[in-house]
């Protein structure tokens, strides 16, 4: 794993955190954690109460705002903040769903926490890799928990997560997608916001960035002929949006491979 996949921003345990956040996480992620008291936390309007050992991901999209929820005054909060091409793989495959997520049974993830904010700390490389590794852990333990309580995905969603991936369809007809499912487009882009807690412009987009990561490294295709074929406007569009959500230039990136 490259040093560089994952970049540690900042992390912290705070034992009585009475915080008001409200922003856009432009450009990087975090993952929050809660032992004690009561969050309120909003992705754009939908609300939701955290209750102690519950998860909550950030990442790029939507306003997020999230602040102690009444009657509690403060929480004790653990979290780490990060970017990098691999929070962005993460992202496309729904390791960092926008919605709070409940771990496994017995699992100690206060001290998993810990050592994550430690290592992320640390300069040297093998703590890196390990701070990456129990990152990955545990936003693998997460989706698994995940998965064992929600229904079966439904039909409609495989068909247009495959549309949405596949770089041939790029750039994406929402239009012509909706009507093949039967759908007005405003009714496809809220049931997708609602099965995959993102909208369905910003997961696509998020897809085409991954797939430019995988076309720098792996080929030889100039810049301008790879924002060609993943549908970008113009090569100056996708350098920006390929540098607002990695962190660096596509130039960049290919040579740091």
């Amino acid at each position: 794993m490259k040093s560089d996949e994952i970049i540690f921003l900042h992390g912290s345990h705070i034992p009585q955190c009475d915080t008001h956040v409200a922003k856009h996480f432009d450009g990087y992620c975090s993952l929050q954690y809660i032992t004690r008291g009561g969050v309120e936390l909003f992705y754009d309007n939908v609300r939701h109460e955290l209750a102690p050992h519950m998860f909550w991901p950030c990442s790029p999209g939507p306003f997020i705002r999230f602040h102690p929820n009444k009657p509690h005054k403060h929480w004790e909060h653990r979290y780490v903040a990060f970017r990098g091409p691999l929070a962005v793989r993460w992202i496309s495959e729904g390791l960092l769903p926008l919605k709070p997520l409940t771990g496994l049974r017995n699992r100690n993830y206060s001290k998993q926490m810990d050592d994550l904010i430690h290592l992320a700390h640390q300069p040297t490389p093998l703590a890196h890799r390990r701070a990456v590794n129990i990152l990955e852990g545990i936003l693998l333990e997460l989706a698994e928990a995940s998965i064992l309580v929600q229904p079966t995905r439904k039909t409609w969603l495989d068909q247009v997560l495959e549309v949405i991936t596949d770089p041939k369809n790029y750039p994406v007809d929402y239009d012509a997608l909706a009507a093949s499912m039967n759908m007005a487009t405003s009714t496809l882009r809220r049931r997708f916001r609602m099965a995959a807690d993102m909208p369905i412009h910003s997961y696509t987009l998020l897809a085409r960035l991954t797939k430019a990561q995988h076309l720098l490294v792996d080929t030889d295709l100039p810049i301008k002929h790879i924002s060609a074929q993943l549908g970008f406007r113009d090569v100056y569009f996708f350098t920006r949006q390929f540098t607002k959500h990695l962190g660096l230039p596509p130039g960049k990136f290919r040579k740091s491979r």
